[in-house]
Parts: structure tokens; sequence; C-alpha cells
């Protein structure tokens, strides 16, 4: 319950939003019981990168790994969206690494990884089944950086830069099926 408060306050408020007198009152407990949990705010925050972590892998993961066999780009940029525009986890993340708090040891740093890994995976194994060649491996990684840096500037500053340009909720949802299909007409030209 204290994580999914903070959790909350995070995707309304940011990272100052995490004050634990107000997560304690969010959720109706005291500010020591917090403490007694987490041992102080650095703590709740360790808690929480954890648990987002957990949460952004498991949710990019199962999207790569799912057997559907029509799910194309578009849904899994669909995910990636989702995951960190959700929760304020795009938000989470940046600030870790804005203030120095993500290390290289840190789970968020093998996310990319596995994710590379895991779309090459699929990739070879549909050129496999269409007896083309293996796609190159940068171009798997080049193609996640891409997905991965869209989705953050659209999670920090989308909302903003689409009220700027004129779009609305819908002309985001329209951008996103626009980038869906670059990415698709990539994969398919086999470069």
């Amino acid at each position: 319950m204290i994580l999914d408060a903070a959790e909350e306050r995070l995707a309304r408020q940011g990272p100052e939003g995490l004050r634990l007198q107000d997560i304690a009152r969010d959720v109706g407990i005291s500010h020591p019981a917090i403490l007694h949990h987490f041992e102080s705010r650095e703590g709740l925050v360790r808690a929480l990168i954890a648990r987002t972590n957990a949460q952004l892998r498991d949710s990019l993961l199962g999207a790569l790994g799912s057997d559907a066999a029509n799910q194309d780009a578009a849904d899994h940029i669909g995910h990636v969206f989702e995951a960190l525009s959700d929760r304020g986890t795009a938000r989470l993340l940046s600030w870790l690494l804005l203030t120095g708090r993500a290390t290289e040891e840190s789970d968020a740093h093998n996310i990319m990884g596995e994710i590379v890994e895991a779309l090459q995976a699929k990739r070879e194994e549909y050129a496999k089944d269409q007896g083309t060649p293996a796609p190159d491996k940068e171009d798997t990684l080049f193609i996640a950086m891409l997905t991965a840096n869209a989705a953050f500037g659209e999670a920090i500053v989308g909302r903003q830069l689409a009220e700027a340009a004129g779009l609305d909720q819908d002309g985001i949802k329209r951008f996103r099926k626009w980038f869906a299909k670059l990415l698709n007409d990539h994969l398919e030209s086999g470069s």
C-alpha cells in the first residue's frame, strides 16, 4: 500500500511528491510506520525503483515473449509507451539518472540489454520462418533505443509538446500509430 501511494504521488507530482508524511497520510498510517518498513525516504525510493524496474521489465519482456503471430511494431510500441507513461515510470527513471541514483549495477541498466536480446531473438525467429537472413543486432539495438527515446520523450514532455502543436489525445494516438508504421516499414524493408 505504501509503494502504491508513493507511485501515485510520483505520477501526479513527480519526485518532489515523495514526502513520507504525505504518503503516510494517504495510506492512513503514521510516518514512523513508513520508517519501520523502509528506514528512510531513500529506502522508500530504492524499494520503488526495484518495483518499477521489475514492472517495466515484466511488461516489456512479456509483450515481446507473446506468441501472437499477428503482433507487429504497433503492439510492441503501445506496450513501451504505456509502460513508461503509466505510474510515472519515465519520470522516476529520468530523476534517477539526473540525480546519479541510477548506477551501472542497477536493474535499470540491465533492462535495455534484455529487451534487445528478446527483440533480436523474435526478429531472428521471424527471419528463419520467412527464409530470409537474420537481422543485424545493431539494427535491433537502434530500434530499441529509438523507441525508448520516443517513449521517454512523450512521457516527460510529450503532452506539452502535443498541446503546443495543437494535438489532442487523438493526435497523440495518431503519432504513436505513425511511429509504429515507420518502424514496421523499416522492419519489412529488411534494413
